[in-house]
């Protein structure tokens, strides 16, 4: 484990403001002090992190956009989101920790007065990215990825949560699985929507899906649509939980048993999943992680540290629940 500044200032029996002001060449210290310093770091193999090196020679901070599509904003501006809201959260965290004030601004008043951005949501699209980057700015995407564009990102490993998901179906001789997914313009979508075609395929087992659209609550129409087409099927995964709830609800409403008849399970683990009749079962998206990340991320780009684009992907934890047998 690599040495830390507490460390060299135990070491050299000075305080840790010592060690700074030896280190940043800044303020009054001892011969005697200096000495004791150095040769603990010596000793230690001490390396200060860039970072905080950075921060501390130039004693600045930095003001973040925090970019969002036009529905998203009004969303996280009003907190009422129970995904996004903790995402922001993380950010936030890391933002008071780390010399970073952010301002949330959507996509049609975006400003190239920042220092850097953070761009989230699947409402983010390749133009929006390439207006950010014509300032010769530093972006990290949260939540969002986009295919051949080579910009930094922070998602969840929706695509391995949704094979897992699909075979712990299988493993209680669930085969006739129905999806119900988002835009699948969404990377998050998309990424589950793919896993469960290729873990239904797999098996060889003919996958079927519907899209629904939250803002319009169109799931009483698709119920009646797969009903009526498809029969009751065995399981629905949902590509997140409230698509999962409003279709738990449309069943019960029509006399199916959860999970008795069929099964429901979710993703993404908001709040609202505990607390369903049955409780339902989901993949837990690490959400505060996502932003903390992400942060982190932009943090490195604005100090020149590690340039080349990454795409950083989480991965999700299965949460078992009543909804599904």
């Amino acid at each position: 484990m690599s040495a830390k500044l507490s460390d060299v200032a135990r070491l050299a029996e000075v305080s840790t403001a010592t060690v700074s002001r030896v280190l940043n060449k800044s303020g009054y210290v001892s011969k005697k002090a200096r000495e004791k310093v150095l040769s603990a770091i010596e000793e230690l193999e001490y390396k200060p992190s860039k970072v905080a090196s950075y921060l501390a020679s130039r004693k600045l901070d930095f003001n973040i956009g925090i970019v969002t599509g036009r529905r998203l904003f009004k969303i996280l501006s009003s907190k009422s989101d129970q995904f996004y809201t903790i995402v922001l959260n993380g950010i936030e965290e890391f933002f008071l920790n780390n010399n970073m004030r952010g301002e949330l601004v959507s996509t049609d008043e975006f400003s190239n007065s920042f220092d850097g951005y953070l761009m989230i949501g699947g409402e983010i699209s390749e133009k929006d990215v390439r207006m950010v980057k014509e300032g010769g700015k530093p972006v990290v995407l949260v939540d969002q990825y986009l295919a051949g564009v080579k910009v930094d990102c922070v998602v969840s490993d929706g695509y391995d949560g949704a094979v897992y998901g699909m075979r712990k179906l299988f493993s209680k001789g669930l085969k006739k699985i129905v999806n119900i997914h988002g835009p699948l313009s969404h990377f998050g979508f998309r990424d589950r929507y793919d896993g469960y075609i290729s873990a239904m395929e797999s098996a060889g087992y003919l996958p079927r899906a519907f899209e629904y659209d939250e803002e319009n609550d169109n799931m009483s129409a698709i119920i009646d649509l797969l009903l009526s087409r498809y029969g009751l099927p065995d399981a629905v995964f949902g590509c997140n939980d409230t698509a999962a709830i409003r279709a738990m609800e449309e069943f019960q409403a029509r006399g199916i048993k959860i999970p008795e008849e069929a099964s429901i399970m979710g993703f993404d683990d908001i709040i609202n999943s505990s607390g369903t009749t049955p409780s339902l079962t989901t993949f837990k998206i690490f959400k505060r992680e996502m932003g903390v990340v992400a942060s982190r991320r932009l943090q490195s780009l604005l100090i020149g540290n590690e340039p080349h684009p990454t795409k950083i992907s989480l991965f999700t934890e299965f949460v078992q629940r009543e909804s599904t047998l």
